[in-house]
């Protein structure tokens, strides 16, 4: 009667080392990959983000040589009552646009929502009939003026800029709607003349709170 030992000890037995070189090399190259990905997505916004920087900086650069061709005009020129407003107009625009790029290189671009991915936002979101006339832009919230030819198209409008990326975790809601007949008001103003029907529209004002802040807590 034959009879099987098992001669290996279970000490003996290859066990997976998840310490070995190979190991550690296939994690590193995955860890490389990731890395050089995120590096590629970051370097796309930095260059788009240089792009917007560059044309603001030429606007600055113009509007500066337009100061100084009107301060070379007043050196070369008698008191003129006119050269005063004209350049204090140009020096005011030319601060004007250096807050905006100070405004704009302070936002916070790589958290989302950042200043100018929402201009990029308010430009893909347009609807026929929709137009803004006005908007203030601050990280407690975004306040939107406009006008409809029709008030049933301002809950098309709002779902729109709901959906945009660049307005993600901020909700639309309107805070006034005032219609408007500019005809019928320029012809109260004119005794010889009926008051038209028609040209009316619908003024509009839009606010968004602050998108909520995500809780970092583990």
């Amino acid at each position: 009667m034959s009879q099987q030992i098992n001669l290996i000890l279970p000490e003996l037995r290859p066990r997976f080392d998840w310490l070995a070189l190979p190991v550690i090399g296939v994690a590193a190259l995955i860890g490389i990959m990731i890395l050089v990905a995120v590096a590629q997505i970051q370097a796309q916004r930095v260059s788009q983000l240089s792009q917007e920087e560059a044309s603001l900086n030429g606007q600055l650069l113009n509007l500066q040589q337009q100061v100084q061709v009107l301060g070379q005009a007043v050196s070369n020129r008698k008191s003129d009552p006119t050269l005063g407003p004209e350049i204090e107009n140009a020096r005011l625009g030319v601060e004007q646009r250096r807050q905006v790029l100070d405004f704009i290189s302070r936002s916070d671009f790589g958290k989302g929502g950042g200043f100018a991915e929402m201009l990029q936002g308010f430009s893909r979101q347009t609807l026929d009939g929709v137009w803004l006339v006005g908007f203030g832009l601050a990280t407690s919230g975004i306040e939107i003026r406009g006008r409809l030819i029709d008030p049933g198209l301002l809950p098309a409008y709002i779902r729109k800029l709901d959906g945009d990326k660049a307005f993600s975790g901020r909700r639309f809601a309107a805070l006034e709607m005032k219609g408007v007949d500019p005809v019928a008001d320029e012809a109260k103003d004119a005794s010889s003349k009926p008051a038209a029907v028609g040209g009316r529209y619908t003024e509009f004002v839009l606010r968004s709170d602050a998108p909520p802040v995500q809780d970092k807590t583990p």
